[in-house]
């Protein structure tokens, strides 16, 4: 099973999201996202380290909007920080609808890194977390 897979949607992009459990479900679509974001530069080391670290926290109703917020506010700080995220953890993901998590990455200069896509923002578009034999899957796509 694979943990993402980039698909195509009308004007707009998003992911098919897949992960053993909730938490991993949550660190792949994190990882989706920074790959659409960042093309191949995500993909290699020696572009892009893990020297800046960041923790998440968030409680909201419902595992959908809990996924959204996580996403939203990983972009929320890339665009501020401009800091290109790789590496994500969850620590704590809980039945009363609370986040806890950590991401690490690189602080990048936007005017001399070129980035693959730019995502507006994670949209509820048909976002729908199920449980499966394997675990956990979903669809999210992004405005581009």
């Amino acid at each position: 099973m694979k943990p993402y897979e980039i698909i195509e949607h009308t004007a707009d992009v998003g992911l098919k999201v897949n992960g053993a459990s909730l938490e991993e479900l949550f660190e792949n679509a994190a990882k989706g996202m920074f790959e659409i974001i960042a093309g191949e530069a995500f993909h290699h080391s020696s572009k892009v380290s893990e020297s800046r670290q960041i923790q998440i926290k968030k409680a909201v109703n419902g595992s959908e909007e809990l996924l959204v917020e996580w996403l939203s506010e990983l972009l929320y700080i890339f665009n501020r920080e401009e800091i290109l995220f790789r590496k994500f953890k969850i620590l704590r993901l809980d039945n009363s609808g609370e986040i806890l998590g950590e991401a690490s990455g690189q602080k990048i200069n936007f005017s001399q890194t070129t980035l693959h896509t730019e995502i507006k923002a994670c949209t509820f578009h048909g976002l729908k977390i199920e449980k499966n034999k394997s675990g956990f899957t979903c669809n999210i796509i992004f405005d581009v």
